[in-house]
Order: C-alpha cells, then sequence, then structure tokens
C-alpha cells in the first residue's frame, strides 16, 4: 500500500489528491506485523535499550543509585534502589502515580484496621499514557511494628522500583529487595558450641532486621554493619540483641506490653 495515491473529498465538496506514505494496517500481534517493519521495529528498539544501559552504567552511583552485597566471597545480583529508580524513570520522562492508594486513606479516616499494605504504582508518560506497572507489600504489624505510615512509605517504594525495573526492562540487571537476598544467605553457622547452645534467628527477626537495612534512619556505617552481621549468620539472642539497639525494648507487664527504653534510631526522621 506503501506510496500509492488515493481520492479524499474535502468538507467544501471539491477533490484533492492526498498521497498517504508509509500506510500500514494495524495489527494486534507484532508476530503479524510485515517483516521489514517488525525488524525495524527490532532494531530500533535494541538501539534504545543500548542507549538506556550505557546511561544506566554511566550515572547511577553505587552505594547511593543501587548496591551490593558480597556472599561466600561473591558478589551478589546488584539492588536497585528508590534513588536509582527515580532517576532512571525520570530520565524516561515517567511520574511513578500510586491509584489505589486513596483506598488506604479512606480506611484510615473511617477507623478501619490495616494489616496489610498492597500498593500498585503506574509510570506514566506525560499525557497520562500507563507504561508501566508494579506492586508492592509490606505487613504493617510484622515488619514495621504498627507504623502504618512507615509502611505505605516502604510499599510505595517497593512498587515503584518493581514498576521500573518491569518497565525499563533491567531485571537481569537488578534485582528489587537485598533483605531477600540476605534471608535466604543469612543462616548462622554452628562451628562453636555457644553457637550450637543457641538456635538460629527467627525468620520473622531475619525479616525485619533485612528490612531494617534499607531504612533512611540509618547511617551508611549502621547499614554495612548490619549487613555483614546478617550475612555472617545470626543467633536468636544477637538478633534480639540488635533489635534492642535499634527500636528499643519492652516487658511484658500486667497483660500489655510496656516500653523499658527506645532504640537509637526513636527520634531519627
Amino acid at each position: 500500500m506503501t506510496g500509492e495515491i488515493y481520492m479524499e473529498v474535502s468538507d467544501n465538496g471539491d477533490h484533492q489528491l492526498v498521497d498517504y506514505q508509509d500506510v500500514q494496517p494495524a495489527v494486534i500481534n507484532p508476530m503479524d506485523a510485515a517483516p521489514a517493519i517488525f525488524k525495524a521495529g527490532l532494531d530500533r528498539r535494541k538501539e534504545n535499550r543500548d542507549t538506556l544501559m550505557e546511561w544506566i552504567r554511566s550515572s547511577l552511583v553505587e552505594g547511593r543509585d543501587y548496591g551490593s552485597i558480597t556472599i561466600r566471597g561473591q558478589q551478589s545480583k546488584p539492588s536497585l534502589f528508590k534513588p536509582g529508580a527515580e532517576k532512571i524513570a525520570g530520565m524516561l520522562g515517567l511520574i511513578p502515580r500510586f491509584p489505589n492508594l486513596d483506598q488506604y486513606e479512606d480506611a484510615v479516616l473511617e477507623g478501619k484496621q490495616i494489616t496489610t499494605i498492597i500498593l500498585k504504582c503506574e509510570l506514566q508518560n506525560q499525557i497520562g499514557e500507563v507504561i508501566g506497572e508494579g506492586v508492592g507489600a509490606r505487613a504493617v504489624e510484622d515488619q514495621d511494628r504498627g507504623d502504618l505510615n512507615k509502611a505505605l512509605k516502604m510499599a510505595s517504594k517497593s512498587a515503584m522500583i518493581d514498576a521500573t525495573l518491569r518497565c525499563a526492562g533491567i531485571s537481569e540487571v537488578f534485582t528489587q529487595d537485598i533483605e531477600d537476598t540476605l534471608r535466604n544467605t543469612a543462616q548462622p553457622e554452628h562451628n562453636t558450641t555457644q553457637k550450637k547452645m543457641d538456635t538460629a534467628a527467627t525468620d520473622k527477626q531475619i525479616d525485619r532486621l533485612g528490612a531494617l537495612v534499607n531504612d533512611d534512619r540509618l547511617t551508611h556505617d549502621e547499614q554495612t554493619k548490619l549487613r555483614g552481621a546478617l550475612l555472617q549468620g545470626l543467633t536468636k539472642t544477637r538478633a534480639s540483641e540488635i533489635m534492642s539497639h535499634f527500636f528499643g525494648e519492652s516487658v511484658h507487664q500486667n497483660g500489655q506490653w510496656v516500653r523499658v527504653s527506645d532504640g537509637v534510631i526513636a527520634n531519627r526522621s
């Protein structure tokens, strides 16, 4: 059909010749496109992807935009952090939106108890089209000790990172949550009598400390030391000591929990 001449009738009844160039029928499945069009699209996307990857390598800063940990002498797959996701989305001209956030806001205003947060993130272009989607989940009590504000913040961060990884197609380069790696590798060694007498840290302890690794209230040095402690392996007692240091300590009295000390992050914003 390319290059053919078609007759078009103008609004005032006059006839005019219109030359339509590169007219192609719309296809639903890309595999049904004309071979030349299909190949041109693949070549264009490959070149654009190569440009994106080069930009990521030159622009993202390790330790601030992404990071990795050493597991048994080998570097883990890098984890994309929120600043890195924001850079990539901004460079692509995409704006994060959270379409179901207002549902949780309404629930709070209605006095409903929220135990789990599942936020959806949409990356939209300048005219509001959805280019990428992601999901982030958070257990309010188990992971954030009932701090709803923090749980919403962490869920939105996870959702945005997920959406960025999917939209940019860089899941083979980055993973999302470094605490997942920590939990899978943070198994305590049992090579001493003292360690054998203590049990391994529980999944709940590992989950909570793994989430704490990326908490903005920790200093860079504290995050590094905590990662190292998790990777070396924690006992239940040692994990409890670390949690008390950061979160404070509570005792059970007369059927309720009473706080007896504040952790080091209690007054940090």
